[in-house]
């Protein structure tokens, strides 16, 4: 498989990055840092990756200083695209996470990435979800 260019993590493709550093999701990171692709975000993505990390339970895997440095980042290794605008209908089971399927088609994504079984699940012509795991292999890297 050629690498995709345009990549869109969920919110907890990150996370496990940051609680698990030398997992799936940790190489992933690697991987976007080393050029291989490119992460697509937009500003709600990473407020919500800035909510959850400030949350008191990732203490342990990093200050509330390091979550902010975490998050600029990944705003600096990422393409910031505008938000998407949201749909009329449902998309998936939890409406929380409708924005990343939007945003996948709207940036032009490649490949969305996600642990997510709510995301993990959605079929719409041209979107491709993968876990992390998956990601991992189509890359060539597990």
């Amino acid at each position: 498989m050629n690498d995709p260019r345009r990549i869109v993590f969920d919110t907890n493709v990150f996370v496990a990055a940051v609680t698990s550093r030398e997992g799936v999701s940790a190489r992933l990171l690697l991987a976007a840092r080393a050029g291989r692709f490119q992460i697509v975000a937009s500003p709600l993505l990473l407020d919500e990756l800035s909510d959850v990390l400030a949350r008191p339970k990732f203490r342990r895997h990093l200050s509330i200083e390091d979550a902010h440095r975490f998050v600029d980042a990944i705003r600096e290794l990422s393409v910031v695209v505008d938000d998407p605008q949201e749909g009329d209908d449902p998309i998936t089971d939890d409406p929380d996470d409708d924005f990343l399927v939007l945003l996948a088609e709207a940036a032009g994504a490649d490949v969305l990435v996600s642990g997510d079984p709510d995301l993990t699940t959605v079929q719409r012509p041209g979107l491709v979800v993968m876990t992390p795991r998956t990601f991992l292999e189509a890359m060539g890297d597990l």
